[in-house]
């Protein structure tokens, strides 16, 4: 108490030994070390995840989108890809729309809401299907083109570039469809037509053939403008030869079916155009078919029907008539795209085969042709027989296959030249114009 009273401070007591630093530097740097690792690596982790779910979305899209080959050639030949995309727009029908299914997968991929909405169009709406302008008015079809569907791999290849190092080797490998991918049919390809030679590229409304032996003949027009061609060789390649052949007064200038022939011409007041029809006993029985102004070009028969086709005088609208053999004429009427689509603009084409009438239809580089068994009541749809794209060897100045011609049993598509010497494409068909095929000599 004496020495605490005097001042005296008491000695201090060790009561343990003595605390350092509460976090030591090495702690954080190994802190700040896995932190950082972390901030690196889960970016690239997260992407090499989705790298592989995209590469797997990608391939099951471009089966979607072509069929089989479509991984594939997405991958590694975009214009192949291309080319059976445009394949598919072409032969589906107006109103099919043929990418719907692969829609859901295009924003995935990198692409935006145009391609989204060109995904979900109806054929019909693009530009390649061959349609007119006015018909793909945005008020009614909307217009979309095949590069609006455009998805790349620069998705896949930014991933590939951020999941460096959990993934090596780039995305080709990791392109593989998913287990419950559904893929498309794998486009066909069309028939490749044959060259053929020595037909008129000319119109007239009067075409009209004949067999002779193991030759055919072909008479078009009428008068100063009558044309007659042979062919050795079953149709596709032909020769002019004389007016006055063996078979030529009885066919030309006239449709002929059998024993029965037709004749166009126009009443006495050259107001309305007339049909005339007669048989062996040359009996003639003259009907109205339809009003003066309107252009014929074609005028096509069977042995109990003739078909007429006319044209606007100012337009490229087209009517048809169905004439009987000594009976009044009807409007045909005419096929549709789709189900409230426009119908046909000329040019068209006309022939009539085995009480069947077929349709060839000229839509730019493309030709669609229908055919129906009722006069018009029901039509088969107007499917594609010839696209220039499918074929680009045949250069923009040979005429696509457009015009028919019946030979018997068989009708041939065909382009036709303005010199003998040039070559055109040929198809034919054994089945009233449902299929096509390369004619071979």
């Amino acid at each position: 108490m004496a020495e605490v009273a005097s001042g005296t401070r008491p000695e201090p007591t060790d009561d343990g030994p003595a605390r350092g630093p509460l976090v030591r530097i090495r702690t954080l740097l190994g802190v700040a070390l896995s932190v950082g690792v972390g901030v690196w690596a889960y970016p690239r982790a997260v992407a090499a995840v989705e790298l592989h779910s995209t590469a797997s979305l990608f391939a099951d899209y471009a089966l979607c989108m072509v069929g089989p080959l479509g991984p594939e050639l997405l991958r590694d030949n975009a214009g192949e890809f291309r080319r059976l995309v445009r394949r598919r727009i072409v032969a589906a029908l107006p109103d099919e729309r043929p990418f719907l299914r692969c829609a859901p997968a295009v924003r995935s991929l990198g692409g935006d809401e145009g391609a989204v909405a060109a995904h979900e169009a109806t054929a019909w709406s693009f530009i390649e299907y061959g349609t007119r302008p006015e018909e793909r008015s945005p008020g009614r079809f909307g217009t979309v083109s095949i590069d609006q569907l455009r998805v790349t791999t620069a998705r896949l290849a930014d991933l590939a570039d951020l999941a460096r190092p959990f993934s090596s080797g780039g995305y080709t490998r990791l392109v593989a469809r998913s287990v419950n991918a559904k893929e498309a049919t794998h486009p066909v390809q069309l028939p490749r037509p044959s060259l053929g030679s020595g037909l008129p590229v000319w119109r007239a409304p009067y075409r009209s053939t004949w067999q002779r032996g193991p030759s055919w003949f072909a008479a078009f027009g009428a008068g100063a403008h009558l044309s007659v061609h042979e062919s050795a060789d079953g149709g596709l390649t032909w020769a002019p030869t004389s007016a006055r052949v063996s078979g030529a007064v009885e066919h030309a200038a006239r449709c002929v079916g059998g024993d029965h022939a037709f004749e166009i011409g126009l009443d006495a007041a050259g107001e309305t155009t007339v049909l005339t029809s007669y048989g062996l006993d040359a009996t003639r029985t003259t009907v109205n078919v339809a009003a003066g102004e309107r252009p014929v070009f074609a005028v096509v028969c069977d042995a109990a029907t003739a078909v007429v086709g006319t044209k606007g005088a100012n337009d490229d609208t087209i009517a048809m008539y169905r004439c009987g053999f000594r009976a009044e004429c009807t409007e045909l009427p005419l096929p549709r795209f789709g189900t409230d689509g426009p119908t046909p603009r000329f040019p068209v084409d006309i022939a009539r085969v085995e009480g069947i009438t077929v349709i060839s239809v000229n839509m730019g580089d493309i030709v669609r042709v229908a055919s129906t068994r009722d006069d018009g009541k029901r039509w088969t749809p107007l499917t594609v027989a010839f696209d220039r794209q499918d074929h680009p060897d045949f250069e923009a100045h040979v005429p696509v296959p457009r015009r028919l011609l019946v030979l018997g049993r068989r009708t041939f598509l065909y382009g036709g030249a303005a010199r003998t010497a040039e070559t055109y494409p040929v198809l034919v068909s054994e089945d009233q114009g449902a299929t096509w095929r390369t004619p071979e000599l």
